[in-house]
């Protein structure tokens, strides 16, 4: 036994071993003792890693359930910014204590996640984001619409917790002032975006604080300190605008070094850049073929259509084939993979906006619908579903089309919204954008890959989860989840039209593509210009939606690839189980095993269900014995 084991039995299991008779000590049984000791050295760690980030990191013990952060915003200063990375450094000393084969088979997965969440906050502190980076002050935006959009136990409370940090946008804006030091000028283009939609959509948070006020006296103090806290938008919008417009800034690509850094520790993904943009090519070609097949049947529509045309005028058919045909024409006999126009033609011409009810309801309907489906369906285990379909803040509306707010993560009784953008404008704007954003193929990929069977149904049948698999899940397992859920629900019947397949195929050739250009900007194979070519002028994309894709690239690297790579951890899984089970595969059951697993490393899946499969099978043994 090692000096560590007896330094933890003195400790830990003194007075616990005093509290029995002499006779009961003499048959103690020490064979488990040193799992026991680091088991309760992992517990230890964990807790003060929770404590580091609810002292230094409010916004982010918001987001994992700590509900007494609340009312307090992160403090971006350089002697916070030093005390928290003793914090930390100083729990990552007693993570190194512990010695992950002593641990319990559990508990060494619990110790990959908690070491790839410490490893990644010690990464960004080390960094000194407090002086390059804009966006790490917009940040505060969505801490505070964390309160105002999470469903709470005591409204009065969430509008306390709120105007608490409303309050505080104030100091915000005077650190990014003092602090920030010639960032590159890309992400202060960003944050000054972020700033600009914050500023015009202030109101809302106002209005929401006056919600049940009376008297006069708390509403003038109301409106007299949110207009204190919009000048300190303002203010940000002011100063980001001014760092965008630098002649002369740092480089905003990553490069090889930090990039494989941040897929490491963020999303457990350990290749090296150059092996995953192999991975990515081989994977952007599948899903063109797979666009290029889920096209063929509105080719051969079109055909028809403009050959009955023709024929009805008793002449000679001039067909107007589609861009991939006229490829297909061109080069006979070898593949030519579609592009991002062949889409946009064909799904302007196929898509219906939904009829002019109400959306709220029609969405939480079919949500509820499939949720049916599924239940009915056996594929997966029965579970409560309890959501609800409302109206998005103006600060998001402006950049996407929905926002899912998923439960928190030590949320004992799980609640969540799903937000929509609904249309305004003009009779004509309106229905474009029904027709774009939620049309029946959009719709149910929206639904399968968000609520059922996506991330709200996953995070409500996960049951019995250890803390740390809930508050530092892998983010690669959850995306992964989230895709896996659409490809379930084209297997069983759900998206089953050709334009669902379309749409779903386009989801993927969509991702892939943006997967490719993100690692060759990040690793500065790309500039910006070529990351925008490579999406328009070689794949077809439009000029504003290669720049959405480059966007979200830079704001949130290896988020895009995380999706493939965790669908591609779940689909090896259950390929591995189904060969192992053989006949008595069972996909409910294979399920299960995953849901009770949580989100994961990629790497540790397979292990996971393994060991969770043995463990049942002890269990059903036990019970037939008894």
């Amino acid at each position: 036994m090692n000096i560590k084991t007896l330094t933890g039995l003195a400790l830990c299991i003194g007075s616990f071993l005093t509290s029995f008779p002499a006779h009961a000590q003499a048959g103690f049984d020490f064979s488990g003792i040193d799992t026991l000791i680091e088991d309760n050295m992992l517990n230890d760690a964990a807790n003060r890693y929770s404590s580091a980030i609810l002292s230094f990191f409010p916004e982010r013990a918001t987001r994992i359930g700590f509900s007494s952060a609340n009312a307090y915003l992160d403090d971006r200063s350089a002697p916070n910014n030093a005390q928290a990375l003793n914090a930390l450094r100083s729990v990552k000393e007693l993570v190194n204590q512990i010695t992950p084969s002593e641990l319990s088979a559990s508990n060494q997965t619990d110790l990959l996640l908690l070491k790839n969440a410490l490893d990644a906050d010690l990464w960004d502190l080390e960094q000194n984001r407090i002086e390059n980076d804009p966006l790490y002050y917009t940040e505060a935006f969505d801490a505070i619409y964390d309160i105002m959009l999470k469903q709470t136990s005591s409204s009065v409370q969430q509008r306390r917790d709120l105007h608490s940090r409303l309050n505080e946008l104030p100091q915000v804006a005077a650190q990014a002032q003092k602090n920030l030091v010639q960032p590159p000028a890309y992400l202060a283009q960003q944050a000054m975006e972020r700033a600009y939609y914050a500023y015009l959509s202030f109101d809302e948070l106002i209005d929401f604080l006056l919600q049940g006020v009376e008297d006069e006296v708390s509403i003038a103090q109301i409106k007299k300190e949110g207009q204190t806290a919009k000048r300190s938008v303002k203010q940000m919008f002011d100063l980001f605008k001014q760092l965008s417009q630098a002649e002369s800034s740092p480089d905003f690509r990553l490069g090889e070094n930090t990039y494989l850094r941040i897929l490491k520790d963020r999303y457990q993904i350990a290749e090296k850049p150059s092996k995953l943009e192999k991975q990515l090519e081989k994977e952007f070609l599948a899903a063109q073929k797979n666009l290029a097949q889920a096209l063929e049947p509105f080719v051969l529509k079109t055909v028809e259509e403009e050959v009955t045309v023709v024929d009805g005028l008793n002449d000679q058919p001039t067909i107007e084939p589609t861009a991939q045909s006229q490829k297909a024409k061109q080069k006979k006999g070898k593949f030519v993979p579609p592009s991002a126009a062949d889409f946009y033609k064909v799904s302007k011409r196929m898509t219906a906006a939904p009829s002019s009810g109400n959306l709220l309801n029609e969405i939480s309907q079919d949500a509820q619908e499939l949720a049916a489906f599924f239940e009915q369906d056996g594929t997966l285990p029965p579970s409560s579903i309890q959501f609800s379909v409302k109206n998005m803040p103006a600060f998001y509306a402006y950049t996407k089309a929905y926002l899912f707010v998923p439960p928190y993560g030590n949320q004992l009784s799980p609640t969540t919204d799903l937000f929509l953008r609904l249309p305004s404008g003009n009779k004509l704007a309106r229905q474009e954008q029904l027709q774009r954003d939620f049309n029946m193929p959009v719709r149910k990929l929206l639904l399968s890959g968000e609520l059922v069977p996506g991330r709200y149904y996953q995070t409500v049948a996960s049951k019995d989860l250890s803390s740390i698999r809930r508050l530092y899940p892998s983010a690669t397992a959850a995306n992964g989840w989230s895709a896996y859920a659409q490809q379930l629900a084209k297997e069983r019947g759900y998206i089953v039209t050709d334009e669902e397949l379309l749409f779903l195929a386009w989801i993927q050739y969509r991702r892939t593509a943006a997967a490719l250009a993100e690692i060759r900007l990040q690793t500065k194979q790309y500039s910006y210009a070529d990351a925008v070519n490579f999406l328009t002028a070689e794949n077809g994309f439009t000029a504003e939606e290669a720049e959405q894709l480059i966007k979200h690239a830079v704001v949130h690297p290896g988020e895009t690839i995380s999706y493939i790579y965790g669908l591609q951890a779940i689909e090896k899984a259950r390929a591995k189980y189904a060969r192992k089970m053989g006949k008595k595969f069972n996909l409910a059951q294979f399920h299960s095993l995953l849901l009770q697993a949580g989100n994961v490393p990629p790497a540790e899946l397979e292990k996971e269900i393994d060991r969770l499969q043995e463990r049942a099978q002890k269990q059903n043994k036990n019970l037939l014995i008894h």
